[in-house]
């Protein structure tokens, strides 16, 4: 049988699968608050949030 993870055992697959359920299914911010939603992973302009680079400037970056 195909598991979703080689890290957790299937209880804990499960468990994480349900938990995240609500948020894949409704398609819209989950939060009341729109304070507590999380962070976009790619910015404005299209590169990624984690990019170190990303705050900086053309003439700022190396």
């Amino acid at each position: 049988m195909e598991r979703g993870s080689d890290k957790h055992g299937p209880r804990i697959d499960e468990q994480m699968q349900e938990e995240v359920q609500g948020a894949l299914k409704a398609n819209r911010p989950t939060r009341a608050d729109e304070g507590r939603e999380p962070e976009p992973l790619v910015n404005d302009d299209g590169r990624p949030a984690t990019d170190p680079q990303a705050g900086l400037d053309e003439d700022e970056r190396a």
